[in-house]
């Protein structure tokens, strides 16, 4: 699946052109999400695909909260 720019994911999401998944597969976090999903013994669906954002991005503000 070819992946998109982050910008392009983020157009396509709000104009309701792609899915949670979608989003993930076509992104760089395609193979993290892929992980995560083996991890757990899930499949790809929307519910664990947003929620898998969520946790990624408050992961990222974790972090930098700790440089700042």
């Amino acid at each position: 699946m070819e992946r998109k720019t982050f910008e392009e994911l983020e157009q396509l999401k709000q104009e309701r052109c792609i899915g949670w998944v979608d989003f993930l597969q076509q992104s760089e976090y395609s193979e993290s999400y892929q992980q995560w999903l083996h991890d757990r013994g899930a499949e790809p669906d929307e519910d664990n695909a947003e929620l898998f954002v969520e946790q990624t991005d408050a992961a990222f503000l974790e972090s930098q909260d700790l440089i700042m």
